[in-house]
């Protein structure tokens, strides 16, 4: 059976933390950037609902960079409740979840600035939450 030190090693080692390509503390190239996967949360301001899907398919094209870079690795939005049908009236939307790779709060918060749900005024941005996370497991 591994020691305790050594499980521990081992995830970090086997985790999604990225400094270009590698968690830190494992062996490697010396490299200059670290960078984490970081959990964002951004709720949406009241009544804003109507206003998110006018522009959705706006927001979609402006984060498809982030996707095709791998730099957003997920997202969507956050439901009250489970739809009732298919039909976008029936979402009760209470903001949106990404799942990213960033050195930073700050440079998260400046990608976010720049999304269309920001301009119109759909994201609370004076309420995101944001953590660091460790993914052992995603799907590639």
């Amino acid at each position: 059976m591994a020691s305790r030190h050594a499980t521990s090693a081992f995830l970090r080692c086997t985790s999604r933390r990225f400094s270009l390509g590698r968690p830190s503390g494992c062996r490697g190239m010396a490299t200059t950037s670290t960078k984490s996967e970081w959990l964002v949360i951004i709720p949406d301001k009241p009544g804003s609902l109507a206003t998110r899907f006018a522009v959705r398919s706006t927001h979609l094209k402006g984060v498809q960079p982030f996707r095709d870079s791998g730099v957003w690795k997920m997202g969507g939005p956050i439901l009250h409740e489970l739809p009732a049908n298919e039909e976008p009236s029936s979402l009760k939307v209470l903001g949106s979840t990404i799942v990213c790779v960033a050195e930073s709060k700050e440079e998260i918060m400046e990608m976010l600035k720049r999304d269309v749900y920001v301009d119109r005024g759909v994201w609370d941005l004076e309420r995101v939450q944001m953590w660091p996370v460790s993914l052992v497991m995603a799907i590639l």
